[in-house]
């Protein structure tokens, strides 16, 4: 039988109306076998089963995708004058065909695929993740505090101990200043929509090196320093490009250097404050960031990779219980995005994964994980520009790359 097409198409709102009736597909479980005169198609959990004649396989091939049922007859009343005379009638072949694969249980129905429903909950596997939310979940009685008596608590606190710096940076460090990332800004007409339709994950890049004016654009709008307004409790509240919870900005960036122009490769901490590189050690990331990421190889060929961590004392001083965690988690998710799109709109290719050894991470860089733990990397590059399809690697280990 010929192979099912991924047509990947979400039709506009409104448009046809194809949610309002029954769907089928031959389901992804079934079991299908071929010889030379005949199709068994089986359902392996109950074991019911049905033969067809090879004759009728372009027919059951029409169930590798989804079918409307009203379409399923209007196939077989137009393609009935061409099948009458061959033994059986076009319409009531078809119904036969249908009628079979519904009593052995071969079809899937997209609405259960649309609501999830024949999907199981996750297994024992993610047993530790399922703690984690349910610790944090919320019930219809939960208590939560009133921002007056809240931030009273708060100022109290403040006497004693006040709150930490909306900054982060590594005292003693060789700080490299990065050029003004809004110099290049003049000239750049892009659609904000053209960006967000551009934005692909880039799993290929070129061997010509980002810019440093790239470099610095791409820290600044996604994880730089926007604005300020002070606060009574600490030095400043900061502004980016991403929300955060109570304004904390927990979100810390280190760039792994690689092919970049006028900067040497080595590792960095992001200094929002100064819009700096601070220098942690110099080296060449490529020799170890794909076994640090997962043992993706086509993360070495990015000109940067930036780790980001979290630094929970920031948060967790004014937010002291665990469903924050969620927050803070989440911002991982708004300034991944922030990076994505600033890449795309500089030109760049980019990525994000969670496919970490953090170990690995934690001893090149010398973070704690219990105050500063590994979340995600961003990695963005120049692109080869005699590709359209940026999102296989030069190197396939594995089949069904995420074209996401």
């Amino acid at each position: 039988m010929a192979e099912a097409r991924d047509t990947g198409a979400v039709p506009p709102p409104g448009g046809g109306g194809a949610g309002r009736v029954p769907e089928v597909r031959l389901a992804e479980t079934a079991l299908v076998a071929l010889d030379e005169d005949r199709i068994l198609i089986a359902n392996p959990q109950t074991g019911a089963h049905g033969f067809w004649p090879r004759a009728q396989e372009d027919r059951l091939n029409r169930y590798l995708d989804w079918r409307r049922l009203p379409d399923i007859l209007t196939t077989a009343v137009e393609d009935a004058p061409a099948t009458a005379g061959e033994g059986e009638d076009g319409v009531n072949g078809e119904l036969e065909t249908l009628a079979e694969l519904i009593r052995i249980g071969a079809l899937d129905e997209r609405s259960r695929d649309l609501c999830g429903e024949r999907l199981p909950a996750p297994g024992p596997a993610w047993e530790p993740a399922m703690r984690f939310l349910a610790a944090t979940r919320t019930l219809r009685d939960t208590i939560f505090a009133l921002p007056e008596a809240y931030n009273a608590l708060l100022a109290e606190k403040a006497r004693l101990h006040r709150q930490p710096s909306a900054y982060y940076e590594r005292v003693g460090a060789k700080v490299l200043p990065l050029s003004d990332p809004t110099a290049g800004r003049k000239g750049r007409a892009v659609r904000f929509e053209d960006v967000l339709l551009r934005r692909r994950t880039a799993r290929r890049f070129a061997e010509t090196p980002m810019s440093e004016a790239q470099l610095s654009a791409l820290l600044y709008y996604s994880w730089g320093e926007t604005g300020s307004v002070p606060n009574p409790l600490g030095d400043v509240f900061l502004r980016k490009t991403s929300p955060s919870g109570g304004s904390l900005h927990p979100v810390e960036v280190y760039a792994a250097v690689m092919n970049v122009e006028g900067i040497e490769p080595g590792l960095y901490h992001y200094s929002v404050r100064r819009h700096a590189l601070e220098e942690i050690r110099l080296e060449d990331p490529r020799a170890w960031i794909s076994a640090a990421s997962g043992d993706q190889e086509w993360v070495a060929e990015a000109g940067v990779v930036f780790l980001c961590t979290a630094f929970l004392p920031r948060t967790a001083w004014k937010y002291n219980y665990p469903r924050v965690a969620r927050a803070v988690i989440a911002e991982i998710g708004y300034t991944g995005q922030s990076a994505f799109l600033t890449a795309t709109w500089l030109g760049l290719g980019a990525f994000t994964t969670m496919a970490l050894r953090d170990e690995i991470w934690e001893e090149k860089l010398g973070l704690d994980p219990e105050r500063e733990p590994v979340l995600s990397i961003t990695g963005a590059g120049q692109l080869e520009t005699e590709l359209k399809d940026h999102a296989r690697p030069r190197k396939e280990s594995a089949p069904g790359v995420d074209r996401s």
